[in-house]
C-alpha cells in the first residue's frame, strides 16, 4: 500500500507539470515584465511576476473587464522630452510596449483606482503583452486619500482646480444634462472644496457669468460657515458657452486688494480665462499677486495638437507675462511676489512651460512633487495643472502637491455616470494644493508692530485704535485701506495721528510705505 500510495503521487506532480492548472503550485514560473514581449514558450502557461506592476489604466464593456499594467507609472511622453526631438521620438516608440493587457474574467474592476499595485502576480499568459488574471482581485495600494496632501507648516492654503462647473441654464450644452445631475454635482463638488479647506481657491472652466462663482461660494458657505467665503467679483454677468476662471476666497484671512487684472482685454474667448488679484493676508498684512489661467485646450488628435494648438497656448502665457512685467515694472502691486496657477493644458516639457522657466518663475510641482501628476490620459499620468512662484515668493512656498481624488478615479464615478455623491471624481483633474508662509516683514515688522523704523528717519505705530507718526524731518503722509482708497492726508508734517478701527492700513511718508495692524 505504501508503495502504490508513492507511485500515485509520483504520477499527479508529473501530470501537474505537464498540465500547468491555474493556482497551480508547480505552474507559475517566474517572470518579470521590463517592456518586451513575453517569450512564446510561456503563453497559456501560468507565470508569476516577480516584481510590482502598476494599474494604469482600465477599459470594460459588455464583454468583459481589462486592466492597463506596468512596472511604473508610465508618464506622457511630453512630460518627459520636448516634442520634436530625437529624444521625444523615442519614447514615442519604445511607450506602446510598455503596457500589459490584463483580461478580469472573474472579478470587478471597478473598485480598483488607478496607481494600484500588484506584487508577484499569478496571471496566464495568452499574447506577448497580453494576460488573464483569474479569481478575485486584491490590489495593494488601493486607498483612497481622505485629507488634503501635507504642503508643510504654511500660513495660507491656495488651491487650485478645474472644476468643469455649469449651472443648470447650460443643460445639454455644458456640464450637467439635468437637474438631478447638477445637483450630485454641486454636492460632489463641496464636499470636495469644504475638505480641501482652502484659503483662497483658484478655479477654472466654470461658467461665464457670475452664476458658478456664486453657487460655489453658497457651497462653501453651507458646509463651513456663514460668511466665510466670498469670491473675486469680475463684473462678468452675461451667460455664454464660454467657460472662465475665477477667485474665492476666506474673508476672515485674506483681502482682495486693487483691479483684477485681464491679461487679454479684446478676445472674448480668452478674456475671462486669465484673471491677475493681488491679495492682503489679514494677521500680517503681507501681500502677494495671484494668476489664475485656463489656457487653450489641445486638439483631440495628439500627434497633430502640438503643432496646432501649441502656437495659442504660447500666445497665452505671453499675453501672461507682458501684463505681469508691466505691472510689476509700475509697482503697481508694490509687491514683486507672485504666484501663477492654473490649468495650462501643457506637460512639464512644452513650450509654455518651458517659457515660464526661462523667465525666472520657479515650477513647484517639479520642485516639491516631481514623481506625481495631475491628470490621466490614455494610460500616462502628466501634470497638465501647474504652479509656478518667482523668484521674491519662491522662498516663502512650504509646498506644493496634488491631491488624488480625482485622476485615479474611476470615471463611472462621475455625476453624469452615476448617483454617486462622495468628493471623488469631482472633476477629471486633480486640484493642486500650494502652501505659503508670507515673509516679508521681519519679527519686530509683523503683526501688532508696535513701533516700526522705515528706511527714512520715521516712526510709525499702530495700536489701542489709533496710528501715529513721527519723524525729524517733514513729508507728505497718507494712509489707504487695502482696497487703495485714500482715508487720510496732510502734506509737509513731522508727526500725524488718526483714530481708526481695528484692521490693516498703508501708511506713506515721503518716499517710504508702510503696511500697519491697528489693535
Amino acid at each position: 500500500m505504501k508503495y502504490m500510495k508513492s507511485e500515485f503521487a509520483i504520477i499527479i506532480t508529473i501530470i501537474l507539470l505537464m498540465f500547468p492548472c491555474r493556482g497551480g503550485v508547480f505552474a507559475a514560473e517566474p517572470i518579470v515584465f521590463n517592456g518586451d514581449s513575453i517569450d512564446k514558450q510561456y503563453f497559456n502557461s501560468e507565470v508569476m511576476f516577480q516584481q510590482t506592476l502598476y494599474v494604469c489604466g482600465k477599459y470594460s464593456n459588455g464583454y468583459g473587464r481589462w486592466l492597463y499594467l506596468s512596472y511604473e507609472r508610465v508618464r506622457d511622453p511630453e512630460e518627459v522630452t520636448i516634442p520634436g526631438t530625437a529624444a521625444y521620438d523615442s519614447v514615442i516608440a519604445v511607450q506602446p510596449n510598455q503596457m500589459l493587457v490584463a483580461y478580469c474574467p472573474d472579478a470587478q474592476t471597478s473598485g480598483i483606482r488607478l496607481g494600484a499595485t500588484f506584487n508577484d502576480l499569478v496571471a496566464t499568459v495568452t499574447a506577448h503583452h497580453s494576460i488573464t488574471i483569474y479569481g478575485e482581485l486584491n490590489p495593494d495600494n488601493n486607498t483612497r486619500p481622505t485629507s488634503r496632501p501635507d504642503v508643510g507648516d504654511a500660513q495660507l492654503i491656495i488651491c487650485n482646480t478645474n472644476l468643469e462647473y455649469f449651472c443648470a441654464e447650460w443643460q445639454g450644452t455644458y456640464g450637467a444634462a439635468s437637474d438631478e445631475q447638477f445637483a450630485r454635482q454641486c454636492v460632489k463638488t463641496g464636499k470636495a472644496l469644504a475638505n480641501i479647506d482652502a484659503d483662497i481657491y483658484a478655479v477654472e472652466e466654470i461658467q461665464q457669468s457670475d452664476s458658478s462663482l456664486r453657487c460655489l461660494t453658497n457651497l462653501l458657505n453651507a458646509r463651513t460657515a456663514p460668511g466665510r467665503y466670498s469670491y473675486v467679483y469680475d463684473g462678468d454677468i452675461e451667460k455664454s458657452v464660454y467657460s472662465k476662471v475665477g477667485f474665492i476666497y476666506r474673508t476672515d484671512k485674506v483681502v482682495p486688494v486693487l483691479e483684477l487684472g485681464h491679461p487679454y482685454t479684446n478676445n472674448i474667448l480668452y478674456l475671462f480665462n486669465q484673471y491677475v488679484q493681488a491679495f492682503d493676508e489679514i494677521s500680517t498684512g503681507e501681500r502677494f499677486v495671484l494668476s489664475v489661467n485656463h489656457f487653450a485646450s489641445k486638439l483631440g488628435d495628439t500627434s497633430y495638437a502640438y503643432a496646432t494648438s501649441n502656437a495659442v497656448r504660447m500666445s497665452n502665457v505671453r499675453h501672461l507675462a507682458d501684463f505681469l512685467n508691466a505691472k510689476l515694472a509700475a509697482n503697481y502691486y508694490e509687491d514683486e511676489d507672485v504666484l501663477i496657477v492654473g490649468d495650462l493644458n501643457c506637460n512639464t516639457m512644452e513650450e509654455p512651460i518651458r517659457f515660464l522657466d526661462s523667465l525666472g518663475y520657479e515650477n513647484l510641482t517639479m520642485k516639491f512633487s516631481p514623481t506625481e501628476y495631475s491628470y490621466v490620459y490614455d494610460n500616462n499620468v502628466s501634470y497638465l495643472d501647474h504652479a509656478f512662484a518667482s523668484p521674491t515668493l519662491s522662498g516663502q512656498i512650504t509646498g506644493a502637491a496634488p491631491y488624488h481624488i480625482n485622476a485615479d478615479e474611476n470615471g463611472s464615478l462621475a455625476y453624469y455616470y452615476s448617483t454617486d455623491t462622495s468628493m471623488y471624481r469631482y472633476s477629471d483633474h486633480d486640484p493642486i494644493i500650494i502652501g505659503l508662509t508670507l515673509s516679508g516683514k521681519s519679527d519686530e515688522d509683523s503683526t501688532r508692530i508696535g513701533e516700526v523704523t522705515t528706511a527714512e528717519p520715521v516712526i510709525i505705530s499702530g495700536g489701542c485704535g489709533r496710528l501715529s507718526v513721527r519723524s525729524e524731518t517733514a513729508a507728505d503722509v497718507a494712509v489707504y485701506d487695502l482696497a487703495g482708497r485714500e482715508i487720510a492726508a496732510q502734506a509737509r508734517v513731522s508727526q500725524f495721528e488718526i483714530a481708526l478701527p481695528k484692521g490693516v492700513y498703508i501708511v506713506r511718508f515721503g518716499k517710504s510705505g508702510k503696511k500697519v495692524v491697528v489693535w
